[in-house]
């Protein structure tokens, strides 16, 4: 339980973090490449085994490819949302950020026979009316984009279903064992060479300059990133189903980011946001409850 309160905090900590980007004139690139190396600093040194970076231990873990994987998805799915963002706006990017949910519990349920009753698949269809509702501004959305706008959101809902996949099938194979943290640092560290590649490049042909506004964000960013992705693994090990638990991150953080933006930013919710907010705790109350029916007397 403390995991996933703890998992929704940091989550919940990286979307305004994206949000105050903007307003502080960071360059996101350069904020996601220190994040990414605070991450593997970060999680090198919490490592019990106090390990270099890329050992040779490292190096032949049965997991390493799965990470470099992991690390590319990291990178370019990161630097994808904020380029939707730009381009297709911010409601249409979260929205098909949470959407993904529904290809990770597809995976979840027919390749790893979860179980998936009645009361689940209601809870899922009430987050999903709640992720609709509650990304519509001013009570009426837009969701008739087409063309590239289109092309480039079901590249940010592949690319973060492909994540959560990855780390649930590396989970439940039982391929990184106890190493959550290992992998997850070194996953982390996979997508630093590969920004600092691409930030080398960008420096030779266009004179890009990491600056000290681009540090403090990328720091800022990092250590709930890293805790975000650690958390997940935990909670897996510990026994939780992905068909449960996905739906039930994604849509506590949502909730938890309106109320953020209502109280922090100001924002103003129209009647379908509120009705999206009743959704989706309703959603979390049956989903939690589907995983365990004694969570009124012992917390699930």
């Amino acid at each position: 339980m403390l995991e996933f309160l703890w998992c929704i905090v940091v989550t919940t900590w990286i979307g305004i973090g994206f949000k105050l980007f903007t307003r502080f004139k960071v360059n996101t690139f350069n904020a996601i490449v220190i994040n990414y190396t605070i991450c593997l600093i970060l999680g090198t040194l919490l490592n019990p085994e106090k390990e270099l970076p890329f050992s040779s231990s490292i190096l032949s873990a049965p997991w390493f490819l799965f990470d470099v994987l992991l690390g590319f998805l990291f990178i370019t799915g990161f630097n994808l949302t904020a380029f939707s963002i730009q381009r297709a706006g911010i409601t249409m990017t979260t929205l098909i950020q949470r959407m993904s949910l529904i290809l990770t519990v597809s995976f979840t349920v027919l390749l790893f026979h979860e179980p998936f009753g009645w009361l689940q698949a209601i809870g899922l269809l009430l987050a999903l009316m709640a992720i609709v509702a509650i990304n519509q501004k001013g009570g009426q959305g837009s969701f008739s984009l087409a063309g590239r706008p289109a092309l480039l959101l079901l590249t940010v809902l592949v690319f973060s279903a492909a994540i959560e996949i990855l780390l649930f099938y590396v989970e439940k194979s039982g391929i990184v064992g106890q190493q959550q943290m290992a992998f997850t640092t070194h996953g982390f560290g996979c997508a630093a060479i590969v920004g600092w590649l691409a930030t080398g490049w960008l420096w030779l042909r266009k004179g890009n300059r990491i600056t000290i506004r681009d540090t403090i964000a990328g720091v800022m960013l990092g250590i709930p990133n890293f805790f975000s992705i650690y958390l997940l693994l935990r909670m897996l090990n510990q026994g939780w189903d992905g068909s449960v638990m996905y739906p039930l991150v994604n849509v506590s953080v949502l909730l938890l980011s309106t109320f953020v933006a209502v109280i922090a930013f100001r924002e103003k919710l129209s009647r379908i946001n509120w009705i999206g907010i009743a959704l989706a705790s309703a959603a979390i109350l049956m989903i939690a409850y589907a995983h365990n029916p004694e969570m009124w007397k012992t917390g699930f």
